[in-house]
């Protein structure tokens, strides 16, 4: 039986994506190119199930209007699911799934980002656009060699996971701190948080969001740190207090820091990931405006791979939710 489902801030790009695994699934697909939010739940009324990205609002009042409307399963085109009240959820019997995706997407970007840093690139790119071509007083523009430095990874899952694969090959020392570590990594040392900290020339986030880790990078966290530390974050904006680490930016604490999310990152960012005229975010301004700091609007998810997997994933999950298949939160590799 045809399954019912309304896309959710669907992007021109998924399209293409769409338009083929809802062919192969049997879904009647209808595209939105706004979030779901309280002011077009309304539309969803005899549709089955929706698919949605992480600056959907899927709060208690808008799951319980969707529960209204007749819609059973929400799937989520993205690995964090933070913005769904599961407990409203699971109330309301309406079924979630969050989607798997190529993790290499987010682990090369991070690469690329700590190279950007450690290479100083952002000071090298800015002088070259006032046509300086010099090394910089005292050598500003000399940066560091990944071999003789040692990378903290927090969090080992499916993205810190292919990130120490990456960083395999660069020669550096990789430590790491996870709560429940892997038993079949190599070429990784497990740690506590404050050995990472204090032995990480380097440290790259890539765990998940709750109160738990909610500004686990703070002002006491970067107090333990190694001076002139360089901090990656491509996970969630929130697990950095954005004041501390501008603090420790303007200190000289941090050397220097590469992020493709921030707090507050949705009073900057569009749904379609360009940025909003009326940047009302002042944290988000001063970051940007270090020479040391390169800030990116949550792009490291954005390949072809990585799309075709979170179309494929969210579409899927629904079919199987429709179609009676017990399917855990997770539903696609």
């Amino acid at each position: 039986m045809q399954m019912k489902v309304m896309a959710f801030s669907a992007r021109p790009d998924e399209r293409a994506f769409f338009e083929h695994w809802s062919q192969t699934l049997d879904i009647a697909l209808t595209y939105q190119p706004e979030g779901l939010s309280m002011k077009n739940v309304n539309m969803t009324k005899g549709f089955d199930g929706v698919s949605c990205v992480g600056t959907c609002n899927l709060s208690a009042p808008v799951l319980e209007a969707l529960a209204e409307n007749g819609v059973r399963y929400v799937a989520l085109r993205t690995i964090g699911f933070d913005n769904v009240d599961l407990q409203a959820a699971a109330r309301l019997g309406i079924r979630v799934s969050h989607a798997g995706y190529s993790p290499y997407s987010v682990a090369n970007y991070t690469v690329m980002l700590m190279l950007m840093c450690i290479r100083k690139v952002g000071y090298i790119m800015f002088r070259s656009h006032t046509a300086d071509y010099s090394l910089g007083a005292a050598g500003a523009a000399r940066g560091m060699e990944m071999q003789n430095l040692t990378v903290g990874v927090i969090g080992t899952g499916r993205i810190g996971k292919a990130v120490i694969e990456n960083l395999s090959g660069f020669g550096c020392r990789i430590i790491a701190y996870d709560p429940y570590p892997s038993a079949n990594l190599t070429n990784v040392e497990y740690v506590s948080l404050d050995q990472l900290y204090a032995h990480a020339d380097v440290i790259t986030l890539h765990t998940f969001l709750d109160d738990s880790t909610r500004h686990m990078i703070n002002a006491q966290a970067i107090d333990k740190m190694k001076a002139g530390v360089v901090i990656i974050n491509c996970a969630r904006g929130a697990l950095i207090d954005t004041g501390a680490l501008i603090d420790g930016i303007e200190s000289g604490r941090i050397g220097a820091v590469g992020v493709d999310c921030f707090e507050g990152e949705d009073d900057v960012i569009r749904v379609d990931h360009s940025y909003n005229s009326r940047v009302t975010n002042h944290d988000y301004i001063i970051l940007k405006s270090f020479q040391n700091t390169i800030v990116t609007p949550h792009m490291a998810f954005f390949t072809d791979q990585a799309v075709f997997d979170m179309v494929q994933c969210s579409l899927e999950s629904l079919r199987r939710f429709y179609d009676g298949e017990t399917v855990p939160l997770e539903v696609c590799a």
